[in-house]
């Protein structure tokens, strides 16, 4: 268990995030969350970092600002980390989805990230279900941590459901991969993940799964991840 006390966090609901905040995401995230790959069109250059601006980001992460929050933390009022989430209905339920989660490279492996998630869905929404897709083990893994396991079934269950009613376009057009979702010929290793056609290079990717392999011993339970698609993590949220 990390010791998060030097850090301050705050969730935030959606409509009452500022202008600021919005820029200071958007900084985080074009400094922190990596680079194109090889396979990327122009205008986007391979190596160049991934970047987005305040108002791409209200628009393609932030979702309905009534339905959506940001989960703050701050070191000496230093923006270090930072989550948005989004909630929907599906089925007659609630799904509370985490659309961006970006942690500064110097604050990484400190519990940040976990702490960031425990703060979804905050006191205002009640969800049976959590959910992210991410090309880094390490966000996907810190959500796991919350429900203390990661239930390939549960994921099998939900994900085209849960999916099929996002309002978030990059999930609802996705294409479910890996062989929670396809015959095993078809699945090239991968179990669960996502083709958003979202080429981040896939060394950083790679090296921290393998990385995650070592500490822990055992193989990552979400498989493999081919360029253009991003794990795929569902958990209940049930107490």
């Amino acid at each position: 268990m990390h010791d998060t006390t030097p850090f301050a966090f705050e969730l935030i609901p959606g409509d009452k995030v500022t202008n600021a905040q919005f820029e200071k995401c958007a900084t985080l995230f074009s400094e922190s969350y990596g680079v194109w790959s090889s396979k990327v069109s122009a205008p986007l250059k391979p190596g160049a970092r991934v970047k987005m601006n305040s108002n791409r980001l209200k628009k393609e992460v932030l979702g309905d600002p009534a339905s959506s929050m940001l989960a703050l933390c701050t070191l000496d009022g230093v923006h270090i980390g930072h989550a948005f989430a989004t909630v929907w209905p599906y089925e007659g339920s609630y799904v509370c989805w985490v659309t961006q989660l970006v942690v500064a490279s110097d604050y990484r492996e400190l519990g940040i990230a976990t702490t960031l998630l425990q703060l979804f869905p905050g006191p205002n929404f009640t969800c049976d279900a959590l959910g992210i897709a991410s090309t880094h083990t390490a966000s996907c893994w810190a959500l796991a941590k919350r429900a203390h396991k990661l239930d390939l079934k549960f994921i099998e269950a939900r994900a085209k459901n849960i999916l099929d009613a996002s309002p978030v376009p990059y999930l609802k057009s996705g294409l479910l991969r890996g062989s929670l979702f396809q015959d095993n010929k078809d699945s090239d290793g991968d179990i669960s993940s996502i083709y958003t056609g979202f080429y981040v290079d896939p060394d950083e990717p790679l090296r921290a799964l393998r990385r995650w392999q070592e500490e822990k011993g055992m193989k990552w339970p979400l498989g493999d991840l081919a360029e253009g698609n991003e794990f795929l993590c569902i958990i209940s949220n049930r107490q």
